[in-house]
């Protein structure tokens, strides 16, 4: 009877842990996605946009590029990429350079017309408008000095409500100048040309 008693003890006390096992395990899966809501997913590609914008620059004669140029993220999603800047001035002096990220247009699922200043976001705010909050980068200007690289972070983090679809930046570097809102396709003075950042929210 001690020993069949023992062995009912046993089993129960094995089936308890498993019990317990599950409904931990259960528990952490549910932890983990009201975490992963409130935090999100970063798709962090400073350093190996760094090691590309070098190559580039070594293999071409571009002296501003950013990567990666277009991106898929899910609603909520971030991307950490970097815009490099190559001093190869004609006077061989070190100089200051800044640069400026500026909403340009989207895909017909979001901006029928491809006018961000005309169309309008959830929430009531132009697509501009709205676009320009997903993005934070280095505004300051930064010293860098005759054939060097410099390099801006580039954050963008669409709002977890936007419309799913195709949305693009341009991106510019200027020259001699302190304030970044200054620097627009009109005045860059670097780079030859806006680089384009297409962000695919799928």
């Amino acid at each position: 009877m001690e020993r069949k008693a023992a062995i009912q003890l046993s089993l129960g006390f094995i089936v308890a842990v498993v019990f317990a096992v599950v409904l931990l395990s259960l528990s952490l899966s549910w932890l983990q996605g009201i975490f992963a809501g409130f935090t999100g997913i970063t798709n962090d590609l400073t350093q190996q946009a760094q090691n590309k914008l070098r190559q580039t620059f070594e293999e071409t004669n571009s002296n501003f590029a950013i990567w990666p140029n277009r991106y898929d993220l899910k609603r909520g999603e971030e991307l950490k990429m970097s815009a490099g800047i190559k001093n190869n001035a004609e006077d061989g002096l070190s100089h200051m350079f800044v640069i400026n990220i500026i909403p340009a247009t989207a895909s017909k699922s979001v901006c029928p017309d491809g006018d961000v200043n005309s169309c309008l976001a959830p929430g009531g705010k132009t697509l501009y408008e709205e676009m320009l909050t997903w993005v934070t980068w280095d505004m300051s200007s930064s010293v860098i000095q005759i054939n060097q690289v410099g390099y801006k972070t580039i954050s963008i983090k669409p709002d977890s409500q936007a419309k799913l679809g195709t949305y693009i930046f341009n991106v510019v570097a200027c020259k001699d100048m302190s304030n970044y809102q200054q620097c627009t396709p009109e005045t860059l003075n670097w780079g030859g040309a806006s680089q384009q950042l297409a962000i695919t929210l799928e």
